[in-house]
């Protein structure tokens, strides 16, 4: 059974959202403030956390940090209703493993927990498509790096991992072997020297490498 950290100081959302992860079989404590999440992870560990960004007494970047001062490869997801365009250079340097929109519905908000827990980077489409660069007197030498740093095929996996697809969706759309797509992530990571899918994905958007 999934263990999950709920936090929000909206109690309404809170218990909402709580009797939602139930209905999928998860097991789930709530807190309404940070202080409160931290007394219980000082007390046990969980699959997942999911916090608010915006709360009285610690937001949900501070509480992030704290979090992994006690467990340094905990999983967390920030959800919000909140524009997080102009933090999301802060947020991810923080180590949340993804970003959930409070206003995304129900199935997408369960295969956004399913996807942080394994490993992958959550990110809602919106918010990448605000990252794209809109410099045009830039577009010579963007394109350039984009022949210089990546084929096609890593092009069309990066593309599709924009998208919010597994592995496995991957090599089925590519028909590639899904160990054939992690081989061309780790290369996709070299080329653009970064260590996650989110930080490939954010710099294939700033160098018009995808358009998602």
């Amino acid at each position: 059974m999934i263990t999950v950290l709920l936090v929000d100081d909206h109690k309404s959302i809170l218990s909402g959202t709580k009797l939602l992860l139930e209905s999928h079989g998860m097991e789930v404590a709530t807190c309404f403030t940070g202080a409160d999440a931290l007394e219980v992870l000082s007390k046990q560990s969980f699959d997942i956390c999911i916090y608010d960004l915006k709360m009285p007494d610690m937001d949900g970047l501070k509480l992030t940090k704290k979090t992994l001062e006690i467990y340094p490869d905990q999983v967390v997801l920030i959800y919000s209703g909140e524009d997080i365009s102009s933090n999301f250079n802060v947020l991810i340097k923080s180590g949340v493993s993804g970003i959930v929109d409070k206003a995304c519905s129900d199935k997408h908000f369960i295969a956004a927990i399913n996807m942080a827990l394994e490993k992958m980077v959550v990110l809602p489409l919106e918010l990448v498509k605000s990252l794209q660069v809109t410099n045009t007197s830039n577009q010579q030498s963007v394109e350039n790096t984009r022949i210089e740093c990546l084929n096609q095929q890593e092009i069309d996996v990066l593309y599709l991992a924009s998208k919010g697809k597994t592995n496995k969706e991957i090599s089925d759309e590519l028909n590639l072997a899904q160990r054939s797509v992690e081989y061309h992530l780790s290369h996709i990571y070299k080329k653009l020297n970064v260590t996650s899918r989110v930080h490939a994905i954010r710099k294939a958007v700033e160098l018009n490498l995808i358009h998602p």
